[in-house]
């Protein structure tokens, strides 16, 4: 997850109020923030209506409330703000807290492949060096969670 891999992180976006003119086009050209210049990669207008826009915008850092801060270096504000993609993982609705998604032995060598790193070992449950393990029933999960609750230790 480190910036320096350049992986895509892929955030919907609803902005409440006016969008300034010329605000698109800052935020892919770039801004200066506090820590530094920041821009989004793409921006894709994605619907709404009255007093809310929706946005899907794609970084390849991540810095702390970067998607937040960048908007309002623009001057909008963002009313609402979700994840949706992390490389080649599409996250879909937004979990409850205390769940999570299991990841394929392909999307896992994939999202590696991304980030310039070899893929995985894929060996029947042993613990690879990434830290996640095969189950019985072929699923990967992290290597300290409980295999017949669905939830990993905290």
């Amino acid at each position: 997850m480190h910036p320096s891999r350049q992986v895509e992180r892929e955030y919907a976006v609803r902005i409440h109020g006016e969008i300034p003119d010329g605000a698109l086009e800052r935020l892919v050209q770039g801004v200066e923030l506090d820590d530094g210049p920041a821009r989004f990669e793409e921006i894709v207008e994605s619907g709404g209506s009255g007093a809310n826009r929706w946005f899907h915008v794609l970084l390849v850092e991540g810095r702390n409330r970067e998607v937040r801060r960048l908007w309002e270096a623009v001057g909008c504000e963002v009313s609402r703000l979700k994840r949706v993609r992390f490389g080649n993982i599409v996250l879909g609705a937004r979990p409850l807290p205390g769940q999570w998604r299991e990841i394929t032995g392909p999307e896992l060598d994939e999202l590696l492949a991304l980030a310039g790193l070899p893929p995985a070992r894929h060996s029947a449950g042993k613990v690879g060096r990434r830290g996640m393990r095969r189950t019985s029933t072929g699923k990967w999960r992290p290597a300290g969670s409980d295999e017949g609750t669905g939830r990993g230790q905290h």
